[in-house]
């Protein structure tokens, strides 16, 4: 249906429809008007009521209607389902194998020149341990250690002339000749120079002295040193480990792209937390190891190899707020545990599985976990939503306004488990983008097309085409010359950077503006994080309750971890 300046068609068509409505047997001594007894409206389609024999309705945008001797009625609706009402199945009865219980997580990492987070440095410090490991991980994730340091706070860095706060640490130094078959050998050789060091080469210790600038630079201290060996530098794989705060140099590991620096904290009791970037006091707390390598050969990318429990408890509080109500919580660790067994390797080619940002899901750590969030996680671990013996993807989002999406209405893959429904819980519940509205004049709304790489004057009128749940499905503007551009899918809406897909857009002849009304926030596709905290708060319901409403015909799965 087109809106324009020039003519309302949906006039035509309702008055068409009351005209059926007056003449269908049994509905005879009903009268219907449109704005009392008008035939036309004054004002936009928002402004518009159906009036019966028994009263008057509104008529909402972004939904399909029928009028009725009864009243208005959506077509399509469903009565909400309340605790108990939705099959929730056998939890647990079915199993599903999973690659790896350990995740690797990029928290700073190199994946295209405009998704680049890979950082010159990094500081680490053991918050709860006495030291780290220096090791590698192998291809199972397991970590094999080379030595140990007792240094708690420790700064890990290209091999490039860096400047930390300590000052510039030298990619140079004098390579003393002779191997040594281990770190503590290799570390007891390098303790009797001042400046001495242990380093790993490509499977094999040797000590190396002092940190320089130049190639120039470390040929002129060695000679005045009287030291019997090379200047020498590493490949651009090189990292290197120091005292936080110092130039000291305490480890260095370059094997080329076999193998990349993995550091293990060391507990005293309990489960380690390192802290992560920051000064030390205000970066991220994390557990698990981490593993430094440059991608490109520049800067590092540093990884979290994390338990996937552990993980989970690092997500929730930061995709879902922690205050918020347990089984609703329990929903989103299924959700995001789901999500990373899922998309396991999805970066393996840049050394991770997922990242830390919204590209995959945020992960921040311990930070703002607490009882509440890791019980979440806890009473739920090991499950997961699975489809036909497979695991689901289980993406999320925020609010939908009132109706999910069906996957290939918004991208391009259609999943049997990710249908678009009617969703009648976020109406119990306020909470911001609930509902928005915009407006444009066709010159704003031809600019905004314009700014987006579509060659089109001011816009004129509007086709849109929704569907069958009230989300947007096409979106075709129009301009005086007679150009067309025509957008589907999530593009209905970042083209407009609108919220959601859920929204309606309409003429107004009085204002002379485009009208668009809709509510929520994200892509509409999986599950509602508002509409979960309602079926939790306001209905009683459970975790697998929420999750079997929002993704259809799923199980929850016993996950089994193979080797």
């Amino acid at each position: 249906m087109k809106y324009s300046q020039k003519k309302h068609i949906f006039t035509c068509f309702l008055t068409i429809v009351l005209v059926i409505c007056i003449t269908m047997p049994g509905l005879a001594a009903a009268k219907y008007y449109v704005n009392t007894s008008e035939d036309t409206l004054s004002g936009s389609l928002s402004s518009a009521y159906a009036v019966g024999s028994g009263g008057s309705s509104k008529l909402p945008g972004g939904t399909i209607y029928a009028l009725t001797a009864s009243g208005l009625e959506q077509v399509g609706s469903a009565e909400t389902p309340e605790s108990g009402e939705i099959d929730v199945g056998e939890i647990g009865s079915t199993s599903i194998k999973i690659q790896n219980d350990t995740v690797k997580v990029g928290l700073y990492y190199y994946y295209s020149s405009a998704r680049d987070s890979s950082v010159e440095y990094c500081r680490v410090a053991n918050s709860t341990g006495s030291g780290f490991e220096f090791g590698y991980f192998d291809s199972d994730r397991d970590f094999h250690s080379l030595g140990s340091t007792s240094e708690k706070d420790l700064t890990v860095m290209k091999d490039t002339n860096v400047y930390v706060s300590g000052g510039t640490v030298g990619c140079y130094h004098i390579k003393l000749s002779g191997t040594y078959s281990s770190y503590s050998e290799a570390e007891s050789a390098a303790s009797k120079y001042e400046g001495g060091f242990p380093a790993y080469y490509n499977g094999s210790f040797c000590v190396l002295v002092g940190n320089y600038k130049s190639s120039a630079d470390a040929a002129e201290a060695m000679a005045s040193r009287g030291l019997s060996g090379e200047a020498y530098t590493a490949s651009s794989r090189c990292v290197v480990v120091t005292r936080t705060g110092t130039t000291d140099i305490i480890f260095e590991y370059d094997c080329g792209s076999d193998s990349s620096l993995g550091i293990m904290p060391i507990s005293s009791s309990g489960k380690a937390v390192t802290t992560v970037g920051g000064d030390g006091a205000t970066g991220y707390r994390y557990y698990g190891g981490f593993e430094f390598f440059r991608h490109t050969g520049n800067n590092m990318t540093v990884v979290n190899y994390v338990d996937m429990e552990d993980y989970v408890k690092g997500v929730i509080p930061y995709e879902m707020s922690a205050s918020w109500p347990k089984e609703a919580l329990k929903a989103q660790a299924m959700c995001a545990r789901t999500y990373a067994a899922a998309n396991y390797g999805q970066y393996g080619s840049y050394g991770f599985d997922v990242t830390n940002d919204t590209y995959s899901q945020v992960y921040r750590g311990t930070n703002s976990a607490n009882a509440t969030t890791d019980a979440a996680v806890d009473e739920t671990a090991g499950l997961y939503v699975t489809y036909d013996g497979e695991l689901c993807t289980t993406f999320f989002f925020s609010s939908d306004g009132g109706a999910t999406a069906s996957s290939e209405d918004v991208w391009a893959t259609a999943l049997p488990y990710l249908r678009g429904k009617i969703d009648p819980y976020e109406a119990d519940v306020d909470f911001n983008y609930k509902s928005w509205s915009y407006e444009f004049t066709p010159e704003e709304l031809g600019q905004k097309l314009r700014s987006k790489g579509y060659s089109i004057d001011d816009v004129t009128s509007v086709e849109p085409e929704y569907t069958d749940v009230g989300n947007m499905s096409r979106l075709t503007f129009y301009d005086d010359y007679g150009t067309r551009v025509s957008v589907t899918k999530s593009n209905t809406y970042s083209v407009l950077s609108l919220p959601s897909i859920h929204f309606t857009i309409e003429f107004d002849d009085d204002s002379g503006k485009y009208i668009i009304e809709g509510g929520g926030w994200g892509h509409n596709v999986g599950m509602s994080q508002w509409g979960a905290y309602s079926m939790a708060k306001v209905h009683g319901m459970s975790y697998a309750e929420i999750i079997c409403f929002y993704f259809t015909g799923v199980d929850t799965s016993k996950g089994v971890y193979s080797a």
